[in-house]
């Protein structure tokens, strides 16, 4: 079987300027013999297999289907974070689903105007590479657009960053309770607990505690991040905590789009991990069917690369391995900022 484009990358035997299917093809071609081509979901790669190797079997790899599927999952998470907090019973009973958020304005019009050029030519066959020079946008910027069903999952808000307070939180509750409103005496007390900043900060949090905004609890309840919460799904059941495990299904009990969503991909997981490529037809109609745009452009994605999907969900082959050295390299690279030589490199995956 041909090496793929990461095999290459990490052996450093071939160099590949760019990923057009034109230099794919080309490549296949000086190298005939191919019957087995185990590639990611990128359209040129597709399409330089098909030119350059036309016999041979085209199998999309399992760990960039799920990763795919993660990233479709994270989104529907985000979108619908409102449902990871516990509420009282009172307020969590005959809740009525959240109204439609729409976004308007200018910079809400360039998106959906950028999306719609993005898949005019993704929908084509055309690469990320050559979508970039046409449209001078970076790779990063492509792949986000490619990825969205809808230009309006691109306009979903991020989430609120987590502040250094939050894992003192419950501390002062207490010492407010028994009395103690000063900040400085406070943030004298939470830096021998770990806490690395400053007394303004702890100054704000208290106002609203002095403003009766939000009234102290010694038992304040923690809200999940989203990333957590995709982790859960993602991850088979028996692999799950007793604690993540209770969580998940008070949020599920909560929120029947994330109970939908936890039940399509354990049922996509299922035939991931024991290749059930047969049902995939039942599950592509299945998130066609479902209210969850997400994994409905999840599944279309599926249907332009089906037969290669197939195979992959049912045929032993798959570049996982060389993915898990690819992210190990990636991983090296980070620790030297980028910086390291190949030889450097070499020596540093030698010793890990």
């Amino acid at each position: 079987m041909a090496p793929s484009w990461s095999t290459c990358a990490l052996t450093g035997r071939w160099t590949w300027p760019d990923r057009l299917n034109d230099t794919f093809a080309e490549w296949l071609r000086a190298h005939p013999g191919a019957a087995v081509i185990c590639r990611d979901r990128a359209s040129g790669f597709a399409e330089g297999a098909r030119r350059g190797a036309p016999d041979a079997i085209q199998v999309a790899d399992r760990f960039h289907l799920l990763y795919n599927l993660t990233d479709a999952v994270d989104r529907v998470v985000r979108a619908h974070r409102k449902c990871l907090h516990d509420r009282p019973v009172d307020e969590a009973v005959a809740q009525p689903a959240p109204a439609p958020v729409v976004v308007d304005g200018r910079r809400a019009e360039f998106t959906r105007q950028r999306w719609v050029e993005v898949h005019a030519l993704w929908d084509k066959g055309i690469g990320h590479t050559a979508i970039c020079r046409a449209l001078n946008l970076d790779d990063k910027t492509v792949r986000r657009y490619a990825r969205a069903g809808s230009a309006d999952e691109l306009l979903t808000q991020s989430p609120k960053r987590g502040s250094a307070l939050d894992p003192h939180t419950a501390y002062l509750a207490e010492r407010w309770q028994q009395g103690c409103t000063n900040a400085a005496t406070l943030t004298g007390e939470l830096r021998e607990r770990g806490y690395r900043g400053g007394e303004r900060q702890v100054r704000r949090f208290l106002q609203t505690w002095r403003a009766g905004t939000t009234p102290p609890t010694a038992t304040p309840i923690t809200t999940p991040k989203p990333r957590q919460v995709t982790g859960w799904i993602i991850r088979p059941a028996h692999q799950r905590t007793e604690a993540e495990r209770a969580d998940l299904a008070r949020i599920l009990d909560r929120c029947p789009v994330l109970r939908g969503v936890d039940q399509l991909v354990s049922d996509f997981g299922g035939m991931l991990r024991h290749r059930r490529g047969q049902h995939l037809n039942a599950w592509i109609a299945a998130a066609q069917a479902s209210d969850i745009s997400q994994l409905q452009g999840f599944a279309a994605g599926l249907l332009k690369d089906y037969d290669a999907v197939r195979n992959g969900l049912t045929l032993e082959w798959s570049s996982g391995a060389v993915e898990g050295a690819v992210c190990q390299l990636k991983a090296i690279k980070r620790r030297c900022f980028g910086r390291a030589n190949f030889d450097l490199l070499r020596r540093l995956v030698l010793l890990s």
